[in-house]
């Protein structure tokens, strides 16, 4: 991947990130009662995106759905956890496989990221 794609990938990440916001109250987990909802899955593609980076593009995904998750608010920021359909990029016809990602995101855009991507057994 190009330096510059990735630096606009990354921004543009960023931003929509930023302006997440949770619904639920601080310190409860509340479902997400639309996963096709933009924000949600700017998270979920920002997740596998991250998974990507940090496997250095050696077997990249994307996404493919969103199929459920959950909202965790707290003081300085929110939590979403996933459950996201992948394939393998350079297969389109896929549907993919099941994988939990949790992504966090910081109210004040001082922290974030993600804290985990794995396959669901």
């Amino acid at each position: 991947m190009k330096p510059i794609t990735f630096l606009v990938a990354i921004t543009t990440v960023a931003v929509v990130l930023s302006t997440a916001r949770a619904t639920s109250s601080p310190g409860t987990w509340q479902p997400i009662k639309n996963p096709n909802d933009f924000r949600i899955r700017m998270v979920a593609e920002y997740a596998v995106f991250m998974h990507n980076f940090k496997t250095e593009f050696k077997h990249p995904l994307r996404l493919v759905d969103v199929d459920s998750g959950s909202i965790h608010q707290f003081k300085n920021g929110v939590i979403y956890t996933l459950i996201v359909s992948a394939a393998q990029a350079d297969n389109l016809s896929s549907k993919g496989s099941l994988y939990q990602t949790a992504v966090r995101v910081s109210l004040d855009r001082t922290a974030g990221g993600l804290i985990y991507f794995m396959p669901v057994m």
